[in-house]
């Protein structure tokens, strides 16, 4: 082990290799020796320690020039070994979500976690790009930010509209507001981003929705198709074949489960319209059974009624 005086000298040649890449030993030598009696012969014996021992990073000699890869060198200090893993897990996750993608390999590679060994995989979910830099995106932005009103057409269809926020579901990317001219049902609705066109932003025209209620709205949110301040409650039945897996994961919005004697789960979820929860639903086919309410049981047999129908035809 190196004494104290020994491991700031290591410290020096580091630093100084790194803000000096490509310099020579005998360069290194020069830098230190006026605060310690360092040789040439010195710093090859450090530089040799760095090569065989150095954990914290990687020196890197090729005809007599030396330069380092320091792994931690931006990270804060104390950061554990996990916080590090999911750090570059999340950096990974940008890659498909927006323009940040550009940048996540310069931050997986400044933040030093290129080395990294990691014993986790997680398969994110694939996004649609979106580009914040696109004319379009800059008005709803503005507008959202200004709490101004807007027009556009989506669809073929014009639209006069509070927009709130631009939010993501299952990958895609809408635009959630209220349908100021909606006179029947339901006034908060979603637009696909990439069918909203001919936005016209009116700069006087203000709206007075909290961002606390906006926010609490899409914290209920768990479809694209959600209707705030509505609640639904479903029953359903999972098969034994298929509980424990059922149990490890919150498959369903407010999702509570009951173990039966013969290995079922009863299993209740709170939604606010049949869309939040129906491709799940559908996904667990043949082992999950619809009990209430007798509505949306029926329509899903109707449904798969009408495919059958449907494929048998053919």
């Amino acid at each position: 082990m190196f004494q104290d005086n020994k491991k700031l000298i290591l410290e020096q040649i580091i630093k100084y290799i790194d803000k000096n890449p490509n310099c020579t030993t005998k360069d290194i030598a020069n830098a230190i020796s006026h605060a310690k009696q360092v040789t040439l012969r010195t710093v090859q014996n450090y530089l040799k320690y760095l090569r065989d021992n150095w954990k914290d990073g990687k020196l890197i000699s090729k005809r007599g020039r030396h330069k380092v890869e320091i792994y931690n060198k931006f990270q804060p200090k104390g950061l554990e070994h996990q916080t590090k893993i999911f750090l570059k897990l999340a950096i990974e996750h940008l890659e498909n979500l927006t323009d940040l993608s550009n940048q996540h390999h310069k931050l997986i590679k400044e933040l030093n976690l290129t080395n990294l060994q990691n014993p986790f995989f997680i398969k994110a979910e694939d996004y649609q790009n979106i580009d914040t830099g696109d004319e379009e995106i800059q008005e709803l932005d503005t507008a959202i930010k200004n709490d101004t009103n807007i027009a556009f057409t989506f669809r073929g269809k014009d639209f006069y509209v509070e927009p709130y926020r631009l939010v993501n579901f299952d990958g895609l990317w809408y635009l959630y507001g209220r349908d100021i001219e909606e006179k029947e049902g339901n006034d908060h609705k979603t637009w696909l981003l990439k069918d909203i066109e001919n936005i016209e932003v009116f700069y006087g025209e203000k709206y007075d929705t909290s961002d606390e209620e906006i926010e609490e709205d899409l914290q209920q949110a768990y479809s694209a198709h959600f209707i705030p301040d509505k609640e639904i409650k479903v029953l359903l039945k999972i098969d034994s074949q298929v509980a424990d897996i059922f149990r490890q994961k919150k498959y369903l919005p407010n999702q509570h489960s009951k173990v039966q004697k013969d290995g079922s789960l009863l299993v209740t979820s709170i939604i606010s319209t049949y869309a939040d929860i129906d491709q799940e639903i559908k996904s667990w086919l043949p082992y999950i059974e619809i009990l209430e309410p007798k509505e949306y049981r029926d329509k899903l047999k109707n449904e798969l009624k009408h495919y059958l129908e449907k494929i048998y035809k053919q």
